[in-house]
């Protein structure tokens, strides 16, 4: 979730959880919802640390520590004290500090339920829970929010506020059953396919809570389509616009009209497979595998002596746009040394070289290698069937 959500979030929650009176035995609502605010930011500080390594932070510091449940107990306690010094509310610290619990909870909440992955045992545990509910940016979550804090302030707070809490909560509980419609919709062509064995994901889309990705894992392949759940008819204008919104919408297609596209983690092209396996394994390489839940080969550049190799995820993959986040490894001959670098987001070709990794324990580069031979193996079995897409491969 985006931090301005988070923040007012927090502030919606310090009032909704506000005793009957306040001054001068407790926190004004004002200083409640300026605290809430404050601290329901607070664990989005690791995102200064992409500045110092892009590809750690994505697999290791972004929604880690400071979306720790384990750590909410410090983080309170410090923010609590902090805010009582500076407001001058020494005396109040308690009820500061159980302000700040509730909104670091709640920021903690409402990523959770997006599809990236937050790390609420950090640092005893890298398990990353993600109920994939609710797109990352929710233009009807921000509005509830947004909207009780407005009616807070015209009628009585606390009332207000509880209702928009219970109207929020009320919003995800829809949204996990319009999920599970999805899930119906991706098991129903699992079956109509022969997709044996297939895993089926459903990830929140933008602009509607109907929109949504449908993933079909089967080994190193993927099937996906975009599908919005009311629409009865394809989104017409498309093909009259050359606007990049227009397409966006326009790929969220009706249920019974859906255009599935294969990807492949190394993909589909002979020629590229050995590479792209190459590089998957390598060392280098492993936070990336380590971040990535639906790794698919996003483009091999280069066919003479210089090229590079190129991973996106798939959650991350919308129709008609760049992917953000695009990691490879590139070198300058066949017998070169491949180093690392990533795509900057937004742009085609901006490349920036990353700082190589430490030497990893041996049984990782083990678990590489057989899954490097069980991808063999099912290359073996299963050819696609449908629209592939490997991305770009581009010669230099």
């Amino acid at each position: 979730m985006d931090t301005v959500t988070h923040s007012l979030l927090g502030a919606l929650v310090a009032r909704a959880s506000a005793p009957a009176h306040t001054a001068p035995f407790h926190l004004s609502l004002g200083e409640r919802t300026t605290a809430g605010a404050l601290a329901a930011a607070f664990p989005d500080l690791d995102y200064l640390t992409f500045w110092i390594d892009p590809l750690t932070f994505l697999a290791e510091w972004h929604r880690g520590p400071t979306h720790s449940l384990v750590l909410l107990p410090v983080w309170a306690l410090s923010l609590g004290l902090l805010f009582s010094v500076l407001g001058q509310r020494r005396a109040l610290w308690r009820e500061m500090v159980a302000v700040c619990a509730l909104a670091l909870a709640s920021h903690i909440a409402s990523d959770v339920i997006t599809a990236y992955g937050t790390q609420i045992f950090s640092p005893v545990s890298e398990f990353r829970p993600s109920l994939d509910t609710t797109f990352v940016i929710d233009a009807y979550f921000s509005a509830i929010i947004v909207l009780g804090l407005l009616a807070s302030r015209r009628w009585e707070p606390r009332r207000a506020a509880r209702y928009a809490v219970l109207t929020l909560l009320l919003y995800l509980g829809a949204q996990g059953l319009i999920q599970r419609q999805a899930l119906a919709l991706a098991m129903e062509h699992i079956r109509i396919a022969g997709l044996t064995g297939a895993t089926p994901s459903a990830l929140p889309q933008p602009f509607s809570p109907f929109n949504w990705k449908l993933i079909l894992s089967r080994g190193d392949h993927y099937h996906v389509a975009f599908v919005n759940l009311l629409s009865r008819e394809p989104f017409a204008a498309a093909s009259q616009s050359d606007l990049m919104l227009v397409h966006l919408l326009a790929a969220y297609r009706p249920r019974d009209r859906l255009s599935w596209t294969m990807y492949s983690r190394f993909g589909h092209a002979d020629a590229t497979q050995a590479k792209a396996r190459e590089v998957w394994c390598h060392d280098d390489f492993r936070q990336f595998r380590q971040f990535a839940r639906y790794p698919v080969l996003y483009r091999v550049d280069g066919e003479g002596e210089e090229s590079c190799v190129w991973f996106t995820d798939l959650r991350y993959v919308l129709p008609a746009m760049t992917p953000p986040f695009r990691y490879g490894m590139c070198r300058k001959d066949p017998d070169g040394t491949w180093v690392l670098h990533r795509l900057r987001r937004f742009t085609a070709d901006d490349r920036q070289v990353l700082p190589p990794r430490a030497p990893s324990q041996h049984p990782k580069k083990l678990r590489c290698a057989e899954e490097d031979r069980s991808g063999l193996l099912e290359d073996n079995k299963q050819r696609p069937s449908m629209m592939t897409t490997d991305f770009k491969t581009r010669p230099r």
